[in-house]
C-alpha cells in the first residue's frame, strides 16, 4: 500500500499515483510520460477504456480504479469520457444506449471532484501543458487553488453529463420519440457556461454586467481596453452578419443595430463606402471586416472615434494607443443554430432564421427583367436585410447601403424614413423584408427614382395588382418566395 499524506496546502510527494481513463487520449501519451519520469507518478490505466497503447501504465479495472480513489490514493485523476448525446446516435434502443454511456467514467470523476484536498481531476487535454507547468513550478504539486478550480469543472462536467443523459431518455425512453425534442427544442434546458469576463457595466454604467460561455475562444483582444457590453453585442452582430459575403466587405454596427454594409475589390474602397452610408455620429461605434487590417489604415480613419474594430488579423498595428482591437480566431462569420430571449419566468427560444439566399428560386413576375448587372447587387440587399430589425427597407446600389430604414411601424413609413436620402435613390434597388401589400407602395417607389424592387412574394394577396401596377410603372418586380422577417 501506497502511504497517502495530504494538507490543503500541498499533498505529499509520497502519495504519487494517477490513474487514467480517458476517451480523448489527445497529448495524453507525452503528458503521462512527464508525470512518470519528471514528478515521481505511478501510473494507472483503465484497461477496459483504453486497451491500447500507453505500455507504460498499469492496466487496472474500473472496481480497482474505485477503490484506490476512495481510499484516497489517487492524487490526479486525468478521465473524459463520450458526449451522451452522440452516442446515442449510434443505437436503436435506448436501452442499449444507455448502457453504452460513460456512467462509469463520470462516476470517478465525480467522486474525485467531492475530494479536492486529495486529488487533482483533469478533463480537457488542453489543461495538460498548465498542469505540466504548475508541477514543475512547485515541486512535484499542485496549488489548492488550481485543484479547487479544477475539482469545479469536474462537477460542472458531469452535471452536464447527467442532464445530457436525462434529454437523450426525455427524447427517445417514451412510448413514442419526442419530435420536439429530436428537432432541437427538449423537454428540459440546462445551462453551464463559465464566466469569462465581468464586464465595467451593462448598457447603462449603473447596470452589473457579465460575458458567460466561450466568447474569449473567437475573439482576442490584442490592443486597446479589455471589451465592455456594447463592444461585445456589436461584434457579435457583425460576426454573424460578415459572414454573409465572400468579396471584400466592411461593415458598421452600433448599439446592436446593422447601420452600414459595403463590399469592393479591396478593402479601403469597401471602408469608404460603409462609411458614407450612414449619417450617423460613429463615434463608439464598431467596423468590421473580413480582411487584415493594416494599422495605417486604421490610423487614418480613427478621427471618427471608432470603440472596436474586428478582423480576421491586424497588421502593423503595435503603435495605437487606446483602440480596441478584436482579432477574430477561427475566421469571421459564425452561425448560431438558434436564438435565446429573456422572458417572464424563463427564455424563449427559436431556430435562427437561416434560409439560404438561392436566387435560383426567385421569380420576377413583371413584364421588366432586372439587368445582369442588377443581380450581385440585388443578392447583396437580400442578405443584409435578415439582419435588420421589421419592418424594414434598404436601398442598395453597386454592393453598398444608400439608405436604411428599419423597425418600422408600418411598411408605407418607408419614404419618411428614407426622405433624407431621396436625390442618391435614383436607379438604387429597393429590398423590402415584409410582403407588399399595397399597388400605391409601388408608386411611390418609382417617384424616388427606384428602378427594380425586391420583396418575399410569399402570401401576397394581392399580387395581380402588384404586378399591373409594377408594369405600368415601368419597375422590375423580385420575390424572393422566402420572409427575412426578424422581430
Amino acid at each position: 500500500m501506497i502511504e497517502c499524506r495530504s494538507n490543503w496546502g500541498g499533498i505529499s510527494a509520497m502519495s504519487k499515483i494517477a490513474l487514467l481513463v480517458t476517451r480523448d487520449t489527445s497529448g495524453l501519451d507525452s503528458f503521462s510520460r512527464k508525470l512518470g519520469d519528471l514528478h515521481g507518478y505511478h501510473l494507472l490505466k483503465v484497461s477496459s477504456v483504453m486497451p491500447e497503447g500507453l505500455n507504460h501504465c498499469e492496466p487496472v479495472d474500473f472496481k480497482q480504479a474505485r477503490e484506490k480513489l476512495q481510499n484516497g490514493e489517487v492524487s490526479l485523476l486525468v478521465a473524459n469520457y463520450f458526449d451522451p448525446a452522440n452516442v446515442g446516435r449510434d443505437f436503436l434502443s435506448w436501452k442499449t444506449a444507455l448502457q453504452a454511456f460513460d456512467h462509469e467514467i463520470a462516476d470517478l470523476i465525480r467522486s474525485a471532484a467531492q475530494m479536492p484536498h486529495l486529488t487533482t481531476v483533469l478533463g480537457n487535454p488542453d489543461l495538460y501543458a498548465l498542469a505540466a507547468g504548475y508541477l514543475e513550478k512547485d515541486d512535484g504539486v499542485f496549488t489548492a487553488s488550481f485543484r479547487m478550480e479544477q475539482a469545479c469543472n469536474a462537477l460542472h462536467a458531469v452535471s452536464q453529463f447527467d442532464a445530457s443523459v436525462a434529454q437523450y431518455l426525455e427524447a427517445q425512453g417514451g412510448e413514442v420519440p419526442d419530435l420536439d425534442a429530436l428537432s432541437g427544442l427538449p423537454r428540459t434546458v440546462t445551462f453551464s457556461w463559465k464566466r469569462s469576463h465581468s464586464l465595467p457595466g451593462g448598457e447603462t454604467p449603473r447596470q452589473k454586467a457579465g460575458l458567460y460561455g466561450s466568447y474569449a475562444n473567437h475573439f482576442e483582444t490584442v490592443a486597446g481596453p479589455e471589451v465592455d457590453y456594447r463592444a461585445v453585442v456589436d461584434s457579435s452582430l457583425a460576426a454573424h452578419a460578415i459572414g454573409e459575403f465572400e468579396k471584400t466587405t466592411a461593415l458598421i454596427t452600433q448599439r446592436g443595430a446593422l447601420m452600414s454594409v459595403a463590399s469592393s475589390d479591396d478593402l479601403e474602397t469597401a471602408i469608404e463606402h460603409a462609411i458614407e452610408a450612414t449619417e450617423s455620429d460613429l463615434a463608439g461605434a464598431t467596423l468590421a471586416v473580413n480582411a487584415s487590417m493594416e494599422g495605417a489604415d486604421i490610423a487614418k480613419i480613427d478621427s471618427i472615434r471608432f470603440a472596436t474594430f474586428v478582423a480576421p488579423s491586424f497588421i502593423n498595428s503595435e503603435t495605437l494607443e487606446g483602440i480596441r482591437l478584436l482579432e477574430s480566431r477561427e475566421g469571421l462569420g459564425y452561425e448560431a443554430l438558434q436564438e435565446l430571449r429573456s422572458v417572464v419566468g424563463g427564455v424563449l427560444i427559436q431556430d435562427r432564421n437561416r434560409s439560404a439566399v438561392n436566387p435560383f428560386s426567385w421569380r420576377i413576375p413583371s413584364a421588366n427583367q432586372p439587368l445582369v448587372s442588377d443581380w450581385e447587387t440585388m443578392i447583396f440587399g437580400v442578405r443584409i436585410s435578415r439582419h435588420l430589425k421589421s419592418t424594414s427597407c434598404l436601398a442598395v446600389k453597386g454592393e453598398r447601403i444608400i439608405a436604411q430604414a428599419s423597425g418600422l411601424s408600418h411598411q408605407r413609413r418607408f419614404r419618411q424614413r428614407l426622405r433624407e436620402d431621396e436625390k442618391s435613390l435614383g436607379d438604387s434597388i429597393l429590398v423590402f423584408d415584409e410582403d407588399i401589400e399595397d399597388p400605391d407602395l409601388l408608386s411611390e417607389v418609382k417617384e424616388l427614382g427606384v428602378t427594380v424592387v425586391v420583396h418575399p412574394g410569399t402570401a401576397s394577396s394581392r399580387e395581380g395588382e402588384l404586378v399591373d401596377r409594377a408594369n405600368q410603372l415601368g419597375l422590375v418586380l423580385v420575390t424572393t418566395g422566402v420572409s427575412f422577417t426578424n422581430f
